[in-house]
């Protein structure tokens, strides 16, 4: 049996797929996602080992709810290209967040997760990977998990207000009132309504 090989991109080819994907960010840069979009595949079909075009993808998809099947498809072709690359999993797992597929998501944020660990968590996307997969967990009611997300997303990014609310939901939902109130108050210093509304609610005297 023989096999497809992949065939060597010349020159021209790699010179034409960037100058493309740079008109596509162009695009995008002017909230033109209609036109980008196939711009960007058209780079993606030029050559497939260009990294920066199939992140941009979650930008389109997240403005465009039609093109984020496509996106998705793409993205996940990335991934088997770029293995262990924790920001394509991320954006993936947002994709299919917006979709409403959850499960999906959370395995995705698992696995970019995992792989920041081997490549670095100083990329400030981050404690938005501990911060989503947390929120999942609270939606799904499993709170011990969520607050251990939620206490590394802070750990990671000390001022990130919302993360500080939702650990003091979780905690206020295992009956920890005192950290309830201790967090929404954080968050309340940071400069967040919303914990101040928790905190005006349930913990002022």
């Amino acid at each position: 049996m023989t096999f497809a090989q992949k065939r060597d991109i010349t020159g021209a080819e790699r010179n034409l797929a960037i100058d493309t994907g740079n008109k596509a960010i162009e695009k995008i840069q002017n909230q033109e996602y209609k036109e980008a979009f196939p711009l960007l595949k058209q780079t993606i079909q030029l050559d497939s080992t260009l990294r920066k075009p199939y992140l941009y993808l979650y930008t389109i998809a997240s403005k465009c709810e039609e093109y984020r099947d496509s996106s998705l498809c793409l993205l996940n072709k990335a991934s088997s290209l770029f293995q262990e690359d924790d920001e394509i999993c991320y954006y993936i797992g947002e994709i299919y967040r917006m979709k409403g597929e959850l499960n999906r998501a959370f395995v995705e944020y698992s696995k970019a997760i995992n792989y920041s660990k081997k490549n670095g968590e100083e990329l400030y996307l981050v404690p938005h990977y501990y911060f989503n997969r947390a929120s999942i967990s609270l939606q799904k009611k499993r709170l011990s998990s969520a607050a251990i997300d939620y206490s590394y997303a802070i750990k990671l990014k000390p001022e990130y207000t919302a993360a500080y609310v939702n650990r003091g939901i979780c905690w206020f939902q295992m009956g920890k009132k005192e950290d309830a109130c201790t967090d929404w108050k954080s968050g309340m210093d940071l400069g967040s309504d919303y914990a101040k509304e928790c905190w005006e609610k349930n913990c002022k005297e």
